[in-house]
């Protein structure tokens, strides 16, 4: 899991969709530019934005495009006057974005917010054509039962527990909320039925294919078969952990604390990255 793209280019990397539309009726070359742009806001609210999307080999034709053209020279200017040598240093790239961490592969989506009102978090795939913008998570390279475990309370109250707060809504980060949370080995057969939870979630989803994730995940009127779903996910997810159901949150809480202590003694024994990596945060936060 990683954070997605950024642009760095004060919107001019950026297109609405009528700016997209404008673009590609008076320029239809310039198609080859234009990918789908979603960060936490635009899955969650099911708004549309695009980006511009251009490679160095693709240069010369985007060069010819006057509209591009005069927003590359945009992203320019803006990255000189900032104060940060590395974004003056970015103005020698103005069509490329600042971050940038697209591998033109499907992925799965995690907003780096979520409110708090929310019993989930929704999250979804997108396809090998979509940027993921710096205000949500992507795993590339996923197997499809991640989806299923990332959705799940336990996951939730792990989020809770250790994460951040922005406001009062929930920060999911990939070095806190994600590398951390403890999650057995689980068999084949075990993925398969976390894989078939998620198909309920999304067929769910798609019976209300009219409304927002917004509105689906509002806890005063998501559908009840969404919530059922949802419902039988945590069950399969924590049959992961073990066969005697929990009885509480606090319980979930206190097996995973255990999990999470015994998966450190194992990383420190092997003296893996993930228990280097643990110990830098660690005098980072005392500094």
């Amino acid at each position: 899991m990683m954070k997605g793209s950024q642009p760095t280019d004060d919107g001019n990397l950026l297109l609405s969709p009528i700016e997209k539309n404008e673009l590609l009726i008076n320029y239809p070359e310039a198609n080859i530019f234009v990918k789908l742009f979603i960060g936490a806001k635009e899955y969650i609210r099911g708004e549309e934005r695009h980006c511009l999307w251009i490679t160095d080999s693709d240069l010369n034709i985007a060069d010819k495009i006057e509209p591009i053209k005069q927003r590359l020279n945009n992203v320019r200017l803006s990255r000189l006057k900032s104060t940060k040598s590395s974004t003056r240093q970015l103005a020698k790239l103005p069509h490329k974005f600042g971050e940038i961490r697209f591998f033109q592969k499907p992925a799965i989506i995690v907003p780096t917010i979520s409110s708090v009102r929310r019993d989930f978090i929704p999250i979804g795939f997108v396809d090998e054509k979509t940027v993921i913008s710096n205000t949500a998570q992507a795993v590339y390279d996923y197997h499809p039962f991640l989806f299923a475990v990332i959705s799940s309370t336990m996951k939730l109250l792990w989020i809770k527990a250790i994460g951040g707060k922005f406001k009062t809504d929930y920060i999911f980060s990939s070095s806190i909320c994600y590398n951390t949370f403890p999650f057995p080995q689980i068999s084949e057969v075990q993925k398969e039925e976390l894989t078939q939870s998620i198909f309920r979630i999304l067929e769910e989803r798609e019976n209300h294919s009219e409304k927002t994730l917004a509105q689906l995940y509002d806890p005063d009127k998501m559908p009840e078969g969404l919530r059922e779903a949802h419902r039988l996910n945590d069950l399969a997810v924590e049959r992961c952990y073990r066969s005697k159901p929990f009885e509480s949150d606090e319980e979930r809480l206190e097996y995973l604390f255990k999990l999470y202590e015994k998966m450190i003694a194992e990383e420190k024994v092997k003296n893996t990255l993930f228990e280097v990596e643990t110990k830098a945060k660690k005098t980072k936060k005392i500094k």
